[in-house]
């Protein structure tokens, strides 16, 4: 297995590039920075990938591989605290303002708070038939990644907000063990409310996902971990010891 990482200027592309690159080297794993198609198509298939969510979406692809939207599995809604519901774009207009709205299919558009129909300029190109997910408007004052390996806790870091005001690691504990069948490498990203509520904020697959802070060697590992459950290929970091 090697790493292919997305480069530029013989450098990795950003901070979570630089930071796979570091973890893999410090575990023995071959890194090639590409930037390139040829580069890039270099890559067999037990080859992990990284990069944005673009780029790791094209290598899915061209191996015949969709991932499935893990953004608020059913298995967690009661971990939600809030309304969640899903819609068509062509619909939005039948909400009731204010909520929040963001696209199913990942990066398509910004998420944002729809507080007047002007807000919708950002959607303004898109597909009609776009689903969009809804919800109602919770103001989080913390926010947090819970980094989760074969359903294990590996790691929380802080991303948003308020540093001091941390979250309720036994509502995370709840909704890991609440969740036994997520992918070998995921994310769970909490918030704290400004009644100290502990809410599930979205969940994030781990074939493309952010280090927020996460050790090197452990962010590789849970991102090696999903490429290889996705590609069927074997997770050569799977018998390591925390």
């Amino acid at each position: 297995m090697r790493a292919f990482i997305h480069g530029f200027r013989g450098k990795p592309y950003n901070t979570d590039c630089r930071i796979a690159a570091d973890g893999f080297q410090k575990l023995g794993v071959e890194t090639v920075l590409f930037t390139t198609n040829e580069e890039f198509d270099m890559r067999n298939p037990e080859d992990v990938v990284v990069g944005g969510t673009i780029i790791t979406w094209h290598a899915l692809n061209q191996r015949g591989i969709t991932a499935e939207s893990f953004d608020y599995p059913e298995e967690l809604m009661e971990f939600c605290g809030r309304k969640i519901w899903d819609t068509k774009l062509k619909d939005i207009k039948k909400e009731t303002i204010p909520f929040f709205m963001k696209p199913v299919e990942d990066k398509l558009a910004p998420a944002i708070v729809v507080h007047s129909w002007e807000d919708l300029k950002p959607y303004a190109l898109l597909d009609p038939k776009t689903e969009i997910h809804c919800s109602d408007v919770v103001e989080f004052i913390s926010e947090w990644r819970c980094f989760l390996l074969y359903g294990r806790i590996i790691g929380l870091e802080f991303y948003y907000g308020d540093q001091n005001e941390p979250c309720d690691r036994s509502v995370i504990e709840n909704a890991a063990q609440a969740f036994p069948n997520m992918p070998a490498g995921f994310a769970l990203d909490f918030g704290v409310t400004k009644d100290g509520r502990t809410l599930l904020v979205e969940a994030n697959d781990g074939y493309s996902l952010g280090a927020y802070g996460l050790e090197a060697t452990l962010y590789v590992r849970l991102l090696t971990a999903r490429w290889a459950e996705l590609n069927g290929t074997e997770d050569i970091f799977k018998s390591f010891k925390e």
